[in-house]
């Protein structure tokens, strides 16, 4: 083959490789040559039996150039295609221009959104927001920049399967199967993921519902899940584009730490086998790690595991999602600190699963990253985005660099290999293979959050256009430990958390002079001495005012001290001199003398 592009279908996956696969090919071609004119010299006539005995030397002789070097090509390089069918608020806000972000009647999610409107209007408003928000020029953008595949967030009501008691509208399917004719056409694959399920899986707004998760306390929540998992995959086997180009299948996006275990790996077993009975074992499989992925370290370990039959999985992957910007700790890092946690211990956290066995060995989960972005310092919140708006963000020189260290470190760990893995994670650790990531968001609507939207990224230049075929690091001429070290090291135009952290102050960029030096000294003792002289005020005045209470207090009580003149009444007769007159007894002063 010569032509531009090869497909290759494997057993387990599929893959498009660039031209750089048709020189490997080549090269194959080249040994097979050689190898048939050797054996054809010495049996002086080619036989079937010499022919594959060439395929087979070829073979072992290229062992080096075969899928080893055209692995990067397997690596997923996605982004998600978030807050399409199923709304989020801070994705695309100017569906909840009407209402005030801060009330908290108004709607915050797509249940409250539909509730809010009425079923007609929301269908309405939403067919146009679909028609929209992704169009064929969106599909082109990503393929150009070298993403592979992309991850799709569906409803659970996507095939109409909606109860009398809630407000959801469908009609999103149309416009999926026509992004899956933009894909076919662009080689992008799809990895749909189921995002919602009846009663919420996490109560988050990316749930459907904003509120508790009770997705597991009911059965007929679960059942009702599963129902939709067999109808959609249902629909995509019977529809051409979408048979074509979707390889993967998330089972439910994010369910939380609070969901019952075993629930959910019941619920994980039996989709699974809806996902194999309707679709195959070429589309991959993949679940969420309820944000602890060590707790599936012995799920799914292989046909020959002791557990039983349940374990028989293939083609598996477990989905974990890394974000920096939710958690105070991270938010306050300097940008060496942001790509060293990347490099070294994000790496290890996916690396804690999944093994099995002692000594431990990969089990059929596989590992992949399935949400990240670029943000890092501030937390998505209507508060942020009132606050951007008075004080919008410049992208400074600095702030770009450090998007780029930190967007090429997080591309290079998630897609690395075992042998890469090695260079980072503790000695004596046991490395596993990373197949890949996809990037949240693929665009966003406010510039609040410039560092979740790719296509921006791509567009102003520190998110790289991809080469497929090429490892990142090959790619740029950098690793991820020699991004770290160059990194700064200080705070200076680039970290700015939001919401504001307690006592942060950052480490300035500009070492001070010798002028800044005395004068921060000078500055900073007068503040202590002028708090000692407040203190010591303060007490003064508490003890005066203690005494002089004190002394009131027993005056008041009668405990005035007889010796003292002034504290005698001036009409007091004194007790050494004459009586006084007592006739009249009604006068107070007699009766006190």
């Amino acid at each position: 083959q010569t032509s531009q592009q090869v497909r290759i279908r494997h057993d387990k996956f599929k893959l498009c490789a660039l031209p750089a696969a048709v020189a490997h090919l080549n090269q194959i071609a080249a040994r097979l040559e050689d190898e048939y004119a050797k054996l054809e010299r010495h049996t002086m006539r080619p036989t079937r039996q010499a022919l594959a005995a060439a395929i087979a030397c070829a073979a072992c002789a290229t062992a080096q150039i075969d899928l080893a070097d055209s692995a990067p090509s397997l690596k997923i390089r996605g982004v998600n295609l978030g807050g399409w069918l199923v709304l989020e608020k801070w994705i695309k806000p100017s569906l909840f221009k009407e209402w005030n972000a801060f009330d908290k009647k108004a709607p915050k999610d797509q249940w409250t959104y539909c509730e809010k409107l009425g079923k007609t209007e929301c269908k309405k408003r939403l067919e146009k927001h679909w028609d929209a928000w992704v169009d064929e020029s969106t599909i082109a953008d990503l393929a150009d920049a070298g993403i592979t595949h992309v991850r799709i967030p569906i409803g659970h009501w996507i095939t109409c399967n909606i109860d009398e008691e809630e407000p959801y509208v469908c009609g999103e399917w149309p416009y999926l199967q026509r992004v899956a004719g933009w894909c076919r056409d662009k080689d992008v694959a799809i990895w749909l993921d189921l995002h919602t399920a009846p009663g919420s899986q996490n109560g988050f707004d990316n749930s459907g519902r904003t509120g508790a998760a009770t997705w597991d306390s009911s059965t007929g929540n679960v059942n009702r899940t599963l129902d939709v998992v067999r109808d959609v995959a249902e629909r995509v086997r019977d529809d051409a584009d979408l048979s074509a180009v979707v390889t993967g299948f998330g089972l439910l996006n994010e369910p939380d730490a609070s969901i019952k275990y075993w629930r959910m790996l019941h619920y994980y077993e039996d989709a699974y086998a809806i996902i194999r009975d309707v679709l195959g074992k070429d589309v991959s499989v993949y679940v969420g790690d309820m944000f602890n992925p060590q707790s599936f370290n012995w799920f799914w370990t292989g046909p020959d595991a002791p557990q039983g039959p349940s374990n028989s999985a293939e083609n598996v992957f477990l989905d974990s999602h890394i974000y920096a910007c939710f958690v105070d700790d991270l938010k306050a890092m300097t940008p060496r600190q942001h790509v060293t946690q990347v490099c070294k211990f994000e790496r290890d956290h996916v690396n804690q699963c999944c093994w099995d066995g002692m000594p431990p060995h990969a089990t059929e989960l596989k590992r992949f990253v399935g949400e990240w972005t670029a943000a890092y310092d501030q937390t998505p919140s209507p508060e942020l985005e009132a606050y951007f708006e008075k004080h919008p963000r410049d992208l400074t020189p600095e702030r770009f660099r450090f998007l780029q260290q930190f967007v090429l470190a997080q591309m290079m760990t998630y897609e690395a290999t075992p042998e890469e893995n090695l260079k980072y994670l503790p000695k004596k650790s046991i490395a596993g293979d990373f197949h890949g990531w996809f990037f949240w968001n693929f665009q966003m609507e406010l510039d609040a959050y410039r560092e979740w939207d790719y296509l921006r990224g791509v567009r102003e230049g520190w998110i790289p256009k991809l080469e497929r075929g090429v490892t990142v690091e090959a790619q740029t001429g950098t690793t991820c430990a020699e991004l770290a070290a160059e990194a700064s090291d200080c705070t200076t135009y680039v970290v700015d958390p939001f919401p504001k952290i307690p006592r942060w102050k950052g480490i300035p960029c500009v070492p001070p002079t010798k002028a800044e030096v005395v004068a921060s000294f000078l500055l900073r003792a007068l503040a202590v001495i002028g708090a000692l002289a407040l203190f010591a005020g303060g007490a003064y005045v508490v003890v005066v005012g203690a005494k002089k209470a004190t002394s009131d207090c027993k005056r008041a009580m009668g405990y005035a001290p007889l010796n003292v003149e002034l504290g005698r009444r001036k009409d007091f007769t004194r007790i050494d001199d004459a009586p006084p007159n007592l006739v009249d007894i009604d006068n107070p002063i007699n009766i006190a003398a």
